[in-house]
């Protein structure tokens, strides 16, 4: 591609900034686990009940979007294309590794072995980021075919997932249809937030149009959630089941209203000569820029582990366990500032061995050699 029309390798701070909110609510959503169960009716818990199912689709989308407009973006040079291929499904492992080591430290996994199949919310987006990276980089250098394909099967995956919550008897895959056997974020439906999002990502990495095209989609996105939740034709399609209205159509439109404001925020900051680092920008950037060290960190600081020795007994980490559904909000406040506090301080000490790490630290780039005299 001639240098004009290569797609703008410039990062969108408002995605760092959504999935940085994404994994402030995303502790405080945890932390409901230390209030005492007397307050599970009071109107600030409900409140809260009513902003934290947006955690996971936030996620899931904004793993969508960053993997289909970097692939999209690295797909103009054969090079640059395949290395970002690589580095991609690195990535992708290193989600599945992370949940998989959640699963020992938090579930039965040894006593009860079907429980690895279970998939959490880092498996779903492990998953989903496996199937995508697939289709993404198969489709080579076509970001508007990658967009329209990606939105086809999203659009596909929220119709069929309502049919497919009935189905039993699957044995082993059952565990990524439905979660009928206790998996909280099955594959169908919560994939098709990463599809959705996807679609979204390949847009932005057309060259020039790219933020128009960004702001458009986002739109089309928020009035389709709109039109799913409120206009009763879902209701209608669905009489039997009603999940397509509550748990997708709303959660789409919101996601979408919280991705405008933000990517708006970024662009009028931007359009005023603003450097927009302030201590907000920083805090959401610092988690968004770790949402997977975040993950691991801020978990392990809740729930604590317990694993064996090797010569015999025991290792426990429970730092705030003996507060589980002991508290009040006053309390709960408190320990909930701690808890992201230790989840940043962690992040930032894990992002200085992260870099060095064999297989991602920086390759020196060979020296050119000298010219002739």
């Amino acid at each position: 591609m001639p240098a004009e029309k290569k797609p703008s390798a410039a990062r969108i701070r408002a995605l760092d900034w959504h999935r940085g909110l994404a994994v402030l609510v995303m502790i405080e959503c945890h932390c409901l686990v230390l209030l005492n169960p007397s307050h599970d009716n009071e109107p600030l818990r409900l409140f809260l009940n009513s902003i934290n199912g947006l955690v996971a689709p936030s996620f899931i989308f904004a793993a969508g979007f960053a993997l289909s407009m970097v692939s999209c973006r690295a797909a103009s040079d054969p090079v640059g294309r395949r290395e970002r291929a690589i580095k991609t499904l690195l990535r992708i492992c290193e989600v599945l590794v992370v949940a998989n080591i959640l699963k020992v430290q938090m579930w039965p996994v040894f006593s009860k072995p079907s429980w690895w199949l279970r998939v959490d919310v880092l498996s779903c987006i492990a998953y989903s980021l496996f199937i995508l990276w697939a289709c993404v980089f198969s489709l080579g250098n076509r970001p508007r075919t990658i967009a329209a394909v990606m939105a086809g099967l999203s659009v596909l995956i929220f119709a069929l997932a309502p049919w497919t919550e009935t189905l039993r008897g699957l044995g082993p895959l059952q565990h990524f249809i439905n979660n009928s056997t206790e998996s909280p974020f099955p594959v169908l439906p919560w994939a098709g937030y990463a599809f959705l999002g996807a679609s979204i990502g390949a847009l932005m990495s057309i060259p020039g149009r790219g933020p128009a095209l960004l702001l458009r989609a986002l739109a089309a996105m928020f009035a389709v959630g709109l039109l799913i939740a409120y206009s009763g034709a879902m209701e209608r399609l669905y009489r039997w089941n009603p999940w397509i209205t509550v748990n997708a159509g709303e959660r789409i439109w919101k996601v979408a209203a919280i991705a405008l404001t933000l990517r708006g925020a970024e662009l009028f900051g931007t359009s005023r000569g603003w450097s927009m680092k302030n201590p907000v920008t920083w805090v959401l950037e610092l988690y968004g820029t770790s949402s997977l060290s975040a993950f691991y960190f801020h978990a392990t600081l809740l729930f604590g582990f317990t694993a064996p020795l090797v010569l015999g007994g025991y290792i426990s980490f429970h730092p705030v366990g003996e507060f589980h559904a002991k508290v009040g909000w006053g309390m709960y406040w408190l320990l909930t500032l701690l808890i992201v506090a230790g989840t940043g301080v962690c992040c930032r000490l894990w992002d200085f061995v992260d870099v060095r790490l064999p297989w991602k630290a920086a390759k020196k780039k060979p020296e050119a050699a000298p010219k002739a005299a």
